[in-house]
């Protein structure tokens, strides 16, 4: 195990084109470090820098008591997740747990050791003789998981580990990497565009774009309080509700006057983004007898879809789309127009121009 420091690491390619700028991190001993961010933000370009796999343009990567600008070949004491399509169908599920530790030449009884002691604790210990061809999809991942934790590496690098997983399976595969990693205390780094995984996985979430890093720290403190509208966006079960709004004395309004409630207290510019999440608004029907919303939207309903425990409501608020996750279907009026309410502690607001939080 070890901590992993980034010091101002830059990776620009043939070209001028800057995969990571300058990004300053300090992921610490045996935590759980997700980033999370759009494709092409730089997440995999990190990992790979960590790796060894690629060259540092400039900074510095300090992983435990070894400071390098660079480890050609890739280093030893990291393992990466391999895809799971990418196992050698012929070899049986002992063989592929073991392949990499014999190219270390490790002696053949800690080989062993390590081995059973993964396939036992990913229960794949009746599988051990079966042909990797003759394994399910889910057995395949449970495998390449195996081999990364078999190797004992002070560090685990994932890319996009459950990608082509069905939903049912990426939640069991991402349960048992949790628990895995939390047995080990083995220091790990999670590239992905879900953010749903960063939410349920992370010690440390880092939210990327563009090459940077736009925000690091706890989810729940990052899920409560975006530092940016693009952070807001990009974290949460749902992307966050981003409205352009006008605050005077009457309260918000859009540019179209649509009025939005009295909140305007929470910003003294005149110019600014109200956020709110999806989750966060609920159907305010007449005779409303619960607390009074700081913003009203008035929502013209397009669908309304049911899943399974919380009613998905999209539609329009003046001339933006809105989205919102009720516990219960409302009771939408003939005209298709319902009211949404949202509490002042669930409401955020960011700079009309440079979109930081106020």
């Amino acid at each position: 195990m070890a901590a992993i420091t980034l010091t101002d690491v830059t990776k620009i390619y043939r070209g001028e084109i800057a995969a990571v700028r300058n990004i300053t991190l300090d992921v610490p001993d045996g935590a759980f470090c997700v980033l999370v961010g759009p494709t092409g933000c730089g997440k995999s370009t990190l990992l790979r820098l960590i790796a060894g796999a690629e060259e540092l343009t400039s900074g510095l990567i300090e992983i435990g008591d070894a400071a390098r600008q660079s480890w050609s070949g890739g280093r030893a004491d990291v393992a990466e997740l391999i895809d799971a399509s990418a196992l050698d169908p012929s070899r049986n599920v002992y063989d592929s747990l073991t392949r990499g530790l014999r190219s270390r030449g490790l002696p053949k009884k800690e080989i062993e050791e390590r081995a059973l002691r993964a396939a036992d604790t990913l229960a794949l210990g009746s599988l051990l003789a079966r042909k990797v061809g003759r394994a399910s999809s889910g057995e395949r991942s449970l495998l390449a998981l195996g081999r990364a934790f078999a190797h004992q590496p002070r560090a685990l690098l994932f890319d996009e580990p459950f990608a082509g997983l069905d939903p049912a399976r990426r939640i069991t595969m991402r349960r048992e990497l949790r628990r895995l990693q939390r047995t080990s205390r083995t220091t790990t780094l999670y590239a992905t565009h879900d953010h749903e995984d960063g939410l349920a996985l992370a010690d440390l979430l880092v939210v990327l774009d563009e090459g940077r890093v736009l925000q690091a720290g706890r989810p729940a403190e990052i899920y409560a309080a975006p530092v940016t509208a693009a952070v807001a966006s990009l974290v949460g079960h749902s992307a966050m509700n981003l409205l352009p709004v006008r605050a005077n004395q009457t309260g918000l309004s859009l540019e179209d006057g649509t009025h939005l409630g009295g909140a305007s207290v929470m910003t003294t510019a005149v110019f600014a983004t109200l956020g709110v999440r999806p989750e966060h608004l609920f159907a305010v029907t007449p005779g409303w007898e619960g607390p009074a919303p700081a913003a009203t939207l008035p929502m013209m309903v397009d669908e309304v879809e049911h899943a399974g425990a919380v009613v998905i409501v999209h539609g329009s608020v003046g001339p933006h789309r809105v989205v919102a996750r009720l516990a219960a279907a409302p009771q939408v009026p003939a005209d298709g127009r319902l009211r949404l309410g949202a509490l002042r502690e669930h409401l955020h607001m960011f700079d009309a121009q440079s979109g930081a939080r106020l």
